[in-house]
């Protein structure tokens, strides 16, 4: 049995930071080292975000509310004018909306065929 902490942790943040470093690295012209010192990962994880060898088991992109929070938290992080807490806060609450919102449910299915992801309800509590 995942857990839905299990698949956030494992897809849904990653996720949310490939997103945020391609903001960072393609709408504030940063670097890959700049972007991950910024946000506490290494080049190479960058790089895998980059290149969508890292954050890739779940998509989403296209989701409004997600574009637009990644693209606040990037525009809070390349300022460096937030406070860490800040931004997890931010990271936080985006993984909250893709679980309350059911984004999950598809790749947890994947993952686990006999889940009945019809009559699950535990992200939405």
């Amino acid at each position: 049995m995942i857990l839905p902490e299990e698949l956030a942790s494992k897809s849904v943040i990653p996720a949310i930071r490939a997103l945020i470093v391609k903001r960072l690295v393609e709408d504030h012209g940063m670097t890959q080292q700049e972007a991950a010192k910024l946000l506490g990962v290494t080049q190479p994880a960058v790089s895998k975000y980059l290149h969508e060898k890292r954050g890739a088991a779940i998509r989403l992109i296209g989701i409004r509310e997600i574009d637009q929070a990644t693209t606040e938290i990037a525009e809070m992080v390349s300022s460096q004018k937030a406070q860490p807490v800040e931004v997890m806060s931010r990271i936080e609450a985006a993984c909250e909306y893709v679980r309350r919102n059911r984004y999950m449910c598809d790749l947890h299915k994947k993952l686990e065929p006999g889940m009945d992801i019809d009559s699950c309800h535990v992200c939405e509590q």
